[in-house]
């Protein structure tokens, strides 16, 4: 996969890119990605680099855009809206092109503060059976797994502390 992608998930326009920030910069290419003008002509507002991140975010904020990015056996997807539709359709397109069963999916949503890990063999089943809602279900299913093995987890280290003792047990810990 190359390094990323943009893409204006009401247009369905996508651009495979070398790095976001600056091919977004690059003469022409905002416009062709549907960026409105007056989001553009605040560019320079932004320090090239040093506001790369304040940057990025104002760009999803003010219009319909998603940054992938990838990871080698993950994608990030990262966009800022209040509806699930337009996003997820984007996302389920992005995949049927480039994704395979096990394609890990790290999807972000700024607006809402939603986000899930998901492989792409099931966000493709959950969107075809139930759409973007259907997604976010089998996310929050997944979450409540993740939080109860956190928790199992953390009751065993602490019964194997109490059994073993802390010197021995002292190295091991759970990563948040």
């Amino acid at each position: 996969m190359k390094d990323g992608f943009w893409i204006n998930y009401r247009t369905g326009k996508e651009f495979d890119i070398d790095e976001h920030e600056t091919w977004i910069r690059r003469p022409g290419n905002a416009k062709k990605l549907g960026i409105p003008s007056k989001v553009q002509k605040a560019f320079p507002e932004f320090t090239i680099v040093k506001d790369r991140i304040k940057f990025v975010m104002f760009l999803m904020q003010h219009a319909p855009i998603m940054r992938v990015r990838g990871h080698g056996n993950y994608v990030t997807f990262e966009y800022s809206s209040r509806s699930r539709n337009d996003p997820m359709d984007s996302i389920w397109l992005w995949g049927l092109k480039n994704a395979g069963p096990f394609t890990g999916m790290y999807i972000v949503n700024f607006a809402t503060g939603e986000k899930t890990n998901i492989y792409w063999r099931d966000f493709k089943e959950a969107m075809e059976s139930g759409g973007a809602e259907a997604v976010m279900r089998v996310a929050a299913d997944r979450t409540e797994i993740f939080e109860w093995n956190k928790k199992v987890a953390t009751e065993l280290l602490d019964l194997s502390r109490r059994f073993i003792g802390e010197t021995t047990v002292a190295s091991l810990s759970l990563v948040d």
